[in-house]
């Protein structure tokens, strides 16, 4: 019997609409839809949120 692995790619949502594959590095979840993204996507993500809601204390403590 031969040994097989299993590896598993988690992909950026993000950039698969798009018709792009990157490999996903961090999860976005907003009520009960989550979604898997790319570095540059979590930056993007990250930079809409703090112009949505301001500097969140662990940013002004940085």
């Amino acid at each position: 019997m031969m040994a097989r692995k299993m590896i598993e790619q988690v992909t950026c949502d993000a950039c698969a609409a798009k018709g792009v594959t990157s490999t996903g590095v961090a999860e976005l979840t907003i009520g009960s839809v989550s979604y898997d993204l790319c570095q540059e996507h979590t930056d993007r993500f990250g930079a809409y949120f703090a112009d949505l809601f301001g500097a969140t204390p662990a940013a002004v403590a940085a």
